[in-house]
């Protein structure tokens, strides 16, 4: 996305709207280029000022002495479109507006917003914006903070993107507090061009960049995140903390940004198939970073745990068990005696034990403060076993993922515990924020190990056929009458058996509801409006068929965005197995696995399929469909 690289690399900058008042934004925004030790050069551009902070103004861009490689506006929205103008004149192709009063205001303010884009779009001009709080770009060669944000972090290898500019300017204020270092921060603002895709695409090829931090409230298209997600994922960890999960919140949202919210347990698929660290909260977010960014953090589920006290080493057993890792008993108290020196003692034999993948250590002072001469243990213990000689087909010591919680009072944020130059321990106020960054950590080292799977294409599809056979169907709909409102059609039960049996899968002479109480499995496909087709599984159990179980208010979504891969089918019938709580199904699962695929392949190759609801039972080893609709739209023209 060389597109992109002048808004992160200019070498200069105009500020329209610079102002000499200290109050303005448009002093503020000036004040912090100047302050950040910009490389390049920046000029303040106010028709109604001499000099800006000790810098000579001009009255229009079209008056810079020089090409500009960045433009950022802050001036009121009514004045943006004739500053956008002077931008096309003087040649200007990157431009970021930080004022409001667009899309994110009212209907008057998208229409100029609209404008304002299109404009731009025609002269071949990026825009970040309008909403932004700006960016900031720390490596040395640059040292830009074009942003509203007063603390900026130390450079390091991490890029942020935000959809809440004050949230934000929180995260970098976060960063800086707990000493992670960023390279890249922008904040989108109403993205009516750049958007956190091609983001993505900038951030994941640049070799700079290490880790990837994302606030997100709404998805533009969900369907290119995921593909170049799928990809950047196996280099280099995405972090998302998502909001509007709730009705509520998705009303909040909308109201504030104008776009639609998506279903959370779609945008939950979404990221695991493509490999997303999804958090919850924004401290979660910094929790899991920090661990990424301190050392080796491959690691299984196997986790032992190292304290000094009881009461805490309970709280993080439960926790390690409900996050789904392995707790590897019994855990070891040191006690108070000879603390740091048994600290010292014991860490090296619990992380030579090969059945121990990762090490939770707990630390509670009692009496005068002996924190310091435990640290000083623990690092001297992962040194120690770093020196030890490698044995093959075993992990090493050393590169067991080590965490730890110090109960300290005072101090609240997440620290650093400095090894040597490679390796650093993060020390969690509470060993719950341990346990849960560390099962994000081992899920995603998981993700990246396992074979991502390929879209299969089997044998005995004629989509061709399907097609004919559908709307041989719609043309008789139509000729009676009987296509609904939206321009749907539902096929009759005769044609549904004839498009099965064009795509390889049996259904009987005539449907019976009744039928699928029997070991039984239900898929169905729809096509989501920002997500596009979908396919959710439900399988049966011994005490329900599979329709009785989707009904459930307890299921749990079990989804995957198409086209599925082989390995995205075996995932979703995991966990409709678990969903089922029943092993009734478990001798049947290449058959439903092949109706799946051959149920993904139709979609993709057929995109009129609006909804595809089937019920299938097994029948010795194939699965014939007894129930169900499939609902297809009319082609366009």
């Amino acid at each position: 996305m060389t597109s992109l690289h002048h808004f992160f690399h200019p070498k200069v900058v105009a500020v329209v709207g610079a102002s000499r008042n200290k109050d303005r934004l448009g002093h503020v925004l000036f004040r912090h280029i100047l302050n950040s030790d910009f490389r390049g050069t920046v000029y303040p551009v106010n028709p109604s000022a001499q000099s800006v902070a000790a810098v000579r103004a001009y009255p229009s861009l079209r008056d810079v002495p020089e090409p500009v490689d960045l433009a950022v506006l802050v001036v009121p929205a009514s004045q943006v479109l004739s500053v956008i103008d002077d931008v096309i004149a003087a040649g200007i192709k990157h431009v970021m507006i930080l004022s409001s009063g667009f899309s994110d205001m009212d209907k008057p303010g998208e229409e100029l917003e609209r404008e304002i884009s299109e404009k731009l779009r025609a002269a071949g001009c990026r825009l970040i914006g309008p909403n932004s709080l700006g960016l900031i770009q720390m490596d040395s060669e640059t040292r830009l903070n074009a942003s509203f944000a007063p603390k900026v972090p130390e450079y390091g290898h991490v890029a942020i993107a935000s959809h809440s500019g004050a949230l934000g300017i929180t995260i970098l204020d976060y960063a800086a507090y707990i000493g992670l270092g960023v390279a890249s921060f922008v904040s989108l603002g109403n993205r009516a061009d750049v958007s956190g895709n091609d983001l993505l695409q900038y951030w994941g090829d640049d070799p700079a960049i290490e880790m990837i931090l994302l606030y997100l409230e709404s998805f533009g298209n969900p369907r290119n995140f995921s593909r170049l997600a799928r990809r950047i994922t196996r280099q280099k960890p995405i972090l998302a903390v998502k909001s509007a999960r709730t009705p509520v919140g998705h009303d909040v949202a909308n109201a504030r940004t104008v776009s639609v919210a998506a279903e959370d347990a779609t945008v939950e698929a979404m990221f695991q198939q493509a490999g997303v660290i999804r958090v919850d909260t924004l401290q979660e977010l910094f929790d899991v970073a920090v661990l990424l960014k301190a050392g080796p953090t491959r690691g299984g589920r196997r986790v032992a745990v190292v304290t000094n006290t009881a009461g805490g080493a309970v709280m993080t057993v439960d926790r390690i068990v409900r996050e789904g890792l392995e707790f590897v008993g019994p855990v070891i108290n040191v006690g108070f005696e000879t603390l740091a020196e048994s600290y010292r003692e014991v860490l090296p034999q619990v992380l030579r034990d090969p059945s121990v993948d990762s090490v939770i250590v707990l630390f509670t002072p009692v009496g005068p403060s002996n924190e310091e001469a435990v640290r000083v243990a623990i690092s001297a213990a992962l040194c120690e076993v770093a020196n030890d000689p490698p044995v093959p087909g075993v992990r090493h010591p050393y590169e067991k993922p080590v965490v730890a919680n110090f109960l300290t009072t005072g101090d609240y944020r997440v620290r650093m515990l400095e090894v040597d130059s490679e390796r650093q321990i993060p020390i969690y106020p509470f060993p719950e924020q341990a346990v849960r960054a560390l099962a994000k950590v081992v899920a995603y080292h998981e993700y990246r190990e396992k074979d991502p799977g390929v879209i299969p294409f089997v044998d005995g599809i004629d989509t061709d056929l399907a097609r004919t056979r559908m709307y041989q169907e719609i043309s008789a709909t139509s000729y009676r009458g009987e296509e609904d409102v939206q321009g749907l059609v539902t096929l009759d039960w005769p044609a549904v058996r004839e498009v099965l049996a064009a795509i390889g899968l049996d259904a009987a002479d005539a449907p019976n509801e009744q039928a699928e109480e029997q070991a039984s499995f239900n898929i169905v496909v729809e096509t989501d409006p920002l997500f596009g087709p979908l396919l959710r599984l439900y399988l049966s159990s011994e005490e329900r068929g599979a329709a009785a179980l989707r009904r459930s208010a307890k299921t749990l979504p079990t989804v995957r965005l198409l086209p599925l891969t082989d390995a995205d089918a075996r995932e979703l019938w995991s966990d409709a197995l678990v969903n089922s709580a029943s092993s009734r199904m478990k001798p049947h699962e290449e058959v439903v696995i092949d109706a799946m695929i051959r149920m993904s392949q139709w979609v993709e190759d057929v995109p009129e399929i609006a909804e595809a609801d089937l019920y299938f039972v097994i029948e010795g080893d194939r699965a014939v469909c007894v129930a169900g609709r499939v609902e297809v739209a009319r082609r366009n023209g």
